[in-house]
């Protein structure tokens, strides 16, 4: 209780009201200046590939966008956005009243430590379900408008498509060539019937499969079986509870799935047999958004104050903007490294977010020496 006793009340609002001031500001500047960016790359390309599109729903596009490109520039507005508030603080004397009253560097830095905290967690529960649903919308449009259209077929391998289903205790593996969302199929299908003792019973090759009100709808369907003998069975059905929504979202970025959908998501991405170490991995990362971006403030806390009396405005930008890249690939590989299953998933989402407020806390250490 001492930790918290030492700091005045009305210091710890001014300074959390300010610091989420700048915050949401950079923030903002940062939005309008990428945004701006992308409206005129999207006039590009439909000037080129779609000559009727309107100015308007371009600029429609960018904006159902901007909760996705929020997602990616965040760490960068709170990097950013605290050396500014920092550099001002320091220029007007605010942060080291705190400190003259005895507060250690930590005290000090509760209000920063708080207010981020508290973004990163909007972040993840309430902004995140928006942007998921937003992105959602947009990888739709833009494959609708340019060409690029992932919703009607896709391939989980080079292979085909490849799923478990398990019904009644049979245990069936499918293989098809192409899954299309939109009407429910799966073109030439073939499906191998696994005995209980894990010997292959026999396989099912067809035309197509559709899933029909909880029912494989299985057409030309050819039984053959393990000596080679043919059964033609014509039009078949067995009942499944897997949906072709769920398996559709398996080939989708893993920032269209939300937060809340990602546990019952990644249960059935297993139960088809499909891989979801990408989906794990980005799962954890999202999950550690708030300590992450509170190593960002931290780190740019420590820069600052380590810094400030010797090192120039233009320096010490060049400085952010190098952490901040830094921070972004080493991000970035981490999560290569989990999505090939070369690191735990557990690890790759946060081993991140850890290191940055490790190495913080060390140069912090030192502001406080």
């Amino acid at each position: 209780m001492a930790f918290f006793s030492s700091i005045p009340l009305t210091l710890l609002a001014y300074m959390s009201r300010k610091y989420a001031k700048i915050l949401f500001l950079t923030l903002l500047t940062l939005i309008c200046f990428i945004s701006f960016i992308e409206i005129i790359e999207l006039l590009r390309r439909a000037g080129q590939k779609a000559p009727e599109l309107s100015s308007m729903y371009v600029v429609f596009l960018a904006i159902i966008n901007i909760p996705t490109l929020v997602d990616k520039i965040l760490p960068f507005a709170v990097l950013f956005g605290s050396m500014i508030c920092f550099y001002l603080w320091g220029r007007s004397h605010e942060f080291l009243v705190g400190r003259t009253t005895g507060q250690n560097i930590w005290q000090a830095l509760l209000p920063v430590i708080a207010t981020v905290f508290a973004f990163g967690l909007f972040h993840i529960t309430v902004f995140n379900p928006i942007a998921a649903t937003t992105a959602k919308q947009y990888e739709y449009l833009m494959g609708e408008i340019f060409g690029n259209d992932r919703r009607s077929e896709l391939s989980v391998s080079t292979n085909g498509i490849w799923m478990r289903d398990l019904e009644d205790g049979n245990n069936f593996i499918i293989n098809g060539a192409t899954l299309m969302v939109e009407k429910s199929l799966i073109r030439s299908p073939l499906i191998y019937k696994i005995h209980k003792d894990g010997l292959l019973d026999w396989r099912i090759k067809a035309d197509e499969m559709r899933l029909v009100n909880g029912s494989w709808i299985i057409s030309n369907a050819i039984r053959i079986k393990n000596d080679g003998q043919r059964v033609y069975l014509g039009d078949v059905m067995f009942p499944t509870t897997l949906k072709i929504s769920d398996l559709a979202e398996s080939k989708l970025p893993p920032k269209t799935v939300s937060i809340y959908n990602f546990p019952n998501f990644i249960a059935v991405q297993k139960r088809a047999g499909l891989p979801v170490n990408q989906h794990l991995v980005f799962f954890h990362q999202l999950l550690s958004t708030p300590f992450k971006l509170i190593g960002l403030a931290m780190l740019a806390a420590s820069f600052t104050l380590l810094h400030f009396s010797r090192q120039t405005k233009i320096r010490l930008i060049v400085l952010g903007l190098g952490s901040g890249f830094v921070v972004y690939f080493l991000s970035d590989i981490v999560y290569l490294l989990g999505n090939t299953a070369k690191l735990p998933y557990v690890l790759a989402g946060w081993a991140p977010a850890l290191l940055i407020c490790l190495f913080s806390g060390f140069l912090l250490a030192r502001v406080d020496e």
